[in-house]
C-alpha cells in the first residue's frame, strides 16, 4: 500500500493552489479558510522540529542537529529562520524567536500571511491601517492582541488588514512557529518596521463625536487608536538553521 505524503508537503502544495486561485480573482475568504484549517493540524512532529527538546536533552544528536543547537545558543541573533520552501507564489519557513526578544512591527506590502505556533510561547499583535498622517506615520487600531502557543488557531494577515504586526517570545520562552507568505518579499515588496506609539483618540471617537468625552483609561486596548512611526531597525536580524523535516519536493 503506498504511504501517505507528509502532511507538511500536503500544506504546500494546497498554499500553492490557494494562492493561485486568489491571484485569478477568486473570492479569497473561501480559499483561506480550507488553508487555514488545513495548517491548524501542523505541529512540530510533522516538520521533525526538535529544537527546544535538543536543549533540554543534547545527547546523540545527528550532525546537523548539533550544529542547529550550538548555532542557536552561541548566537547572538534574536531570531533565526529555516527554509522549507519558495517560489514566485509562496515562500514557507520556520522562524525562531529567541526568549526576551521579537521580530520587529513590519508589514507585508500586497501580500497574505499565515502563522502557526509550533512550540513554544509568544504574542501576536496585528494592527489595521486607518488612514496615513503623513508620508512618515500611520494612525492605525490594534485589531488583535493575544497570546498564541502551540495549541492556537493559524492567524491569517491579510494585504488590507491586519497586515501590520509583531511577534515576540514571552513566559521566558522561545517561540517558533511556521510561516506562509504570498508572495514572497522581493525588492519589490520589501517590508517597512514601525515603532507604535498609543493616540490620545480611541477608535471609536475618532468616528463619532459622543464618545470624545470618555476618558482614555476607561479605552480597551484595542479600541484606541496608535500611530505607527516608520524606522530603520539596524538591531534586527536573522541567521539560518537548517531544516531537518520531510523533504519538500514538488
Amino acid at each position: 500500500m503506498q504511504s501517505s505524503s507528509p502532511r507538511i508537503l500536503t500544506l504546500i502544495k494546497q498554499a500553492k493552489q490557494t494562492f493561485s486561485l486568489i491571484s485569478s480573482n477568486n473570492d479569497p475568504n473561501d480559499c483561506i479558510d480550507s488553508l487555514r484549517r488545513l495548517m491548524n493540524r501542523i505541529t512540530k512532529y510533522d516538520l521533525n522540529f526538535t529544537l527546544f527538546d535538543n536543549m533540554k536533552n543534547s545527547q546523540s544528536l545527528n550532525s546537523i542537529d548539533q550544529k542547529n543547537l550550538d548555532k542557536f545558543i552561541n548566537s547572538n541573533a534574536p531570531v533565526f529562520y529555516m527554509k522549507l520552501y519558495e517560489d514566485n507564489i509562496i515562500s514557507v519557513g520556520i522562524f525562531i524567536i529567541k526568549s526576551h526578544h521579537r521580530m520587529p512591527l513590519h508589514d507585508h506590502p500586497h501580500m497574505f500571511g499565515l502563522i502557526k505556533v509550533l512550540d513554544g510561547h509568544g504574542h501576536l499583535n496585528a494592527y489595521n491601517i486607518l488612514f496615513e498622517k503623513n508620508e512618515n506615520e500611520l494612525i492605525c487600531s490594534k485589531h488583535i492582541s493575544t497570546s498564541i502557543n502551540s495549541q492556537s488557531e493559524t492567524a491569517v494577515l491579510y494585504p488590507n488588514k491586519l497586515n501590520i504586526h509583531e511577534i515576540y517570545a514571552t513566559n521566558n520562552d522561545h517561540c517558533a512557529f511556521l510561516d506562509i507568505l504570498s508572495p514572497p518579499y522581493s525588492n519589490e515588496n520589501d517590508c517597512t518596521c514601525y515603532i507604535a506609539k498609543p493616540s490620545s483618540l480611541s477608535s471609536s471617537s475618532s468616528s463619532s463625536s459622543s464618545s470624545s468625552s470618555q476618558s482614555t483609561t476607561d479605552i480597551n486596548e484595542n479600541e484606541r487608536n496608535y500611530v505607527l512611526k516608520r524606522i530603520f531597525d539596524d538591531e534586527y536580524y536573522t541567521e539560518s538553521l537548517q531544516y531537518t523535516g520531510p523533504t519538500i519536493s514538488l
